[in-house]
């Protein structure tokens, strides 16, 4: 039973969310505030709801102890939003209660990291604190004059390099405007649409519940910037149709952390560190999106493939039409909700804001909610929008927060270019091999952090490097933004594919190795892109150049992933396997040199196949149709 002090706590809390929400979609409409001063304010909010919302240890109840934190970090904040111009221009040394303030607030922000993401970033950032303390007694190339505890706390509480730096920026503008767009696309019942929508389009097929479970997860993405999110809330609808068409489990489980992974880099809506890349690089958030649009394609393609070779494994059809949901009822009981995401992307990509296309596009869905019983909005609901967005940014604005610390010690101390000269002599000069190490960093990094707060870091330790051998610059920032997603299905911590294991009630280490393995194309693009950006619409080598590329690399996806299932019309022998891969990534790789070879290789591959019979081990040809049923069961 809850207590009246969890209670009040929360009703508070709720408040100051509803508030939170109102400030960041009336500057986003109506002007932002200078970049300090956004950043502050918005922290003010996120710091106090986090400990009156998040307590101590989960499981327990919020107590005094929170609700004084919560106080101090009031404080604490109130002190930037106030003082941040005098601090711009002082001269003098800080006094020392300011001092003391500084050192408070860069601990709360420690605190308040760990009770929304856990240890790991929290961790991190301690060690980057001892680095900048102890950089005279470090040997070697590391090695830095340190810093005082008032000069770093200062450089880090008061300026926009640390805390308040430019993650903070996107989190308080881009991020939570974007939050609450799906907050009130959710609330006004979006999910539903896009699930009927998906099962209506694909249901009939052999993969038809695989299909709409990999469409409405991409759709899903604009409402949710979370892979396990996008399980929990699309398995509740998927799964059960997967599980009533026979599919194998482990199978539509690992297809369910895959497509929620995958919504993570597809416009228009993508993941936070999206909008930090925009920052980054100075350019529109369009320029962005647009580069995103071909790999995210790319990914998407592969893993409908995978989904109907494993239908047709296991010898599936698909759902009857009685038993789908009628497209034409989906859309006039909800289709009016479509109108604002197709005014986002026109929006964006013809040089709007993205802050106030996404400001105009909520107003927008407010009236257009109106318009149907199903859909429509009463105070209620409004406010469980607001609150929700701003709830949902909670974590994010941790992440960032505390990634301001790591960067600004990282920026302070030199470490970023030194990081950069130290990847560049262990790769020799050779951007393969820089590639490679940099993918397996983010790839660590994401097994215990968030997509945003790894792409945060990796992209100060190692986009200089990536950069200075020749790599575009969007190329490496996109590089390190897909890796930093793809953490989420890469055992043996694959939290996505967990969440879906759990959804599933499958193994989670197979659900996990099978999501890797279904996900193997991310793993391949990134390297493609960053020695060819034509995959990212960039280079400049002509349209028809242009669209050639696009079509090898769909047409190598396609035979990739044949051969990686060794599935085609059939089982492959392993011979026509190892041809079919070289091809495939012969085709990946624009160029006609490459396309010609990869065209040869397919080709004797499937003359071959003909020749070269495959028979597979028994556990791994499909049962009869009769068997089918039977085995389901004994799989779950």
């Amino acid at each position: 039973m809850e207590s009246k002090i969890q209670i009040g706590c929360r009703r508070v809390a709720y408040v100051l969310l509803i508030v939170s929400s109102l400030f960041a979609l009336y500057t986003s409409g109506f002007g932002l505030l200078s970049a300090m001063a956004q950043r502050s304010i918005h922290w003010l909010f996120m710091i106090v709801c986090i400990f009156l919302l998040y307590p101590i240890k989960k499981g327990k109840n919020i107590n005094v102890l929170d609700i004084a934190l919560a106080a101090v970090s009031a404080l604490a904040t109130l002190y930037v939003v106030f003082t941040w111009q005098r601090n711009a221009l002082r001269i003098a040394d800080p006094a020392v209660w300011e001092i003391a303030l500084c050192v408070i607030g860069v601990l709360l922000v420690l605190e308040a990291t760990r009770r929304t993401m856990g240890m790991a970033m929290p961790i991190i950032a301690i060690i980057a604190l001892a680095y900048a303390f102890l950089g005279p007694y470090i040997p070697g190339a590391l090695k830095h004059k340190g810093f005082s505890l008032s000069s770093l706390s200062s450089f880090l509480y008061t300026t926009s390099e640390g805390i308040f730096g430019m993650a903070m920026g996107t989190s308080a503008t881009y991020i939570i405007v974007f939050v609450l767009f799906g907050a009130f696309l959710a609330k006004s019942g979006a999910g539903q649409l896009f699930v009927d929508l998906s099962l209506a389009a694909t249901g009939r097929k052999r993969s038809g519940p695989a299909q709409a479970t990999i469409l409405s997860n991409a759709l899903m993405g604009i409402i949710s910037g979370s892979p396990v999110a996008n399980v929990v809330t699309t398995g509740s609808f998927t799964l059960p149709l997967l599980n009533s068409a026979h599919y194998p489990m482990i199978e539509g489980a690992a297809i369910l952390a895959v497509a929620a992974t995958g919504s993570m880099f597809t416009p228009p809506v993508m993941g936070a560190a999206a909008f930090l890349i925009a920052d980054y690089l100075a350019v529109p958030y369009g320029n962005v999106v647009l580069a995103a649009v071909v790999p995210a394609l790319l990914f998407y393609i592969s893993l409908v493939v995978y989904a109907d070779i494993c239908a047709a494994k296991s010898g599936l059809t698909g759902i009857e039409a009685e038993n789908l949901p009628n497209w034409k009822a989906a859309l006039r009981d909800r289709g009016q909700l479509l109108i604002p995401i197709v005014l986002l992307i026109v929006l964006i990509v013809n040089g709007w804001s993205a802050l106030k296309s996404a400001f105009w596009c909520v107003i927008l869905i407010l009236i257009l909610a109106m318009i149907r019983k199903g859909t429509r909005m009463g105070p209620k609901a409004i406010a469980e929008a607001l609150i929700s967005g701003s709830k949902d940014t909670l974590s994010i604005a941790a992440a960032c927060a505390c990634a301001g610390i790591i960067v600004g010690v990282v920026s302070a101390t030199g470490l970023g270019v030194k990081f950069s000269s130290l990847l560049m002599q262990i790769a020799g000069n050779s951007p393969i091999l820089a590639l490679i190490l940099t993918m397996v960093a983010s790839i660590i990094m994401g097994m215990g952090l968030p997509p945003t707060a790894v792409y945060i870091i990796m992209a100060a330790l190692t986009v200089p490097a990536l950069t200075g051998m020749g790599i575009t610059n969007m190329a490496a920032h996109f590089f390190v933004f897909y890796f930093s997603c793809v953490g989420a299905i890469t055992p043996p911590v694959a939290l996505a594919a967990y969440s879906a294991s759990a959804v599933a009630h499958t193994d989670p280490m197979k659900t996990g190795w099978t999501a890797f393995r279904m996900g193997l194309v991310a793993y391949i693009i990134p390297f493609i892109f960053a020695f060819n950006p034509v995959l990212l619409l960039q280079g400049g080598d002509g349209i028809m150049n242009t669209i050639l590329a696009l079509i090898t690399a769909t047409l190598g996806v396609f035979f990739f992933t044949f051969a990686s299932e060794g599935y085609f019309k059939g089982y492959l022998h392993p011979v026509i396997r190892i041809l079919f891969v070289a091809g495939s990534l012969s085709l990946m790789i624009p160029g006609t040199v490459t396309d010609l070879i990869g065209i040869a290789l397919i080709a004797a591959g499937i003359v071959l196949r003909r020749g070269l019979r495959w028979h597979p081990p028994k556990k791994a040809a499909a049962a009869p149709a009769g068997q089918r049923e039977a085995k389901h069961s004994e799989e779950e």
